[in-house]
């Protein structure tokens, strides 16, 4: 397992694209908390940070394909296949993603 640390600071609403590697993921903060997602749409392979986050939910700039970007879950087509979820914690003012590499 990889960790990975960011110093931003992030407003309720508000979303980061970060990339590690070959690793792409979406951070985001929503009522206070922050959670992280893979930031590519299972269906075109597009950033998803480019598309438009409202609530809980990212909309895929390409097709319109919906994510929860709580769980990952795929809520509507094209796209049928979830997006990656990661752990987030919160420590020290620094935020840190648990991903799988």
């Amino acid at each position: 397992m990889t960790q990975i640390r960011v110093s931003h600071s992030l407003n309720d609403g508000e979303s980061i694209a970060l990339k590690q590697g070959d690793q792409h993921i979406l951070l985001c903060k929503i009522s206070g908390k922050y959670h992280a997602v893979s930031n590519i749409c299972s269906h075109a392979r597009v950033l998803l940070s480019k598309g438009r986050l409202r609530g809980t939910t990212i909309t895929c700039p390409l097709h319109g394909a919906r994510f929860d970007v709580t769980s990952g879950k795929c809520l509507g087509g094209p796209a049928f296949q979830d997006i990656a979820s990661y752990s987030v914690s919160d420590e020290d003012n620094e935020i840190i993603i648990a991903t799988d590499r």
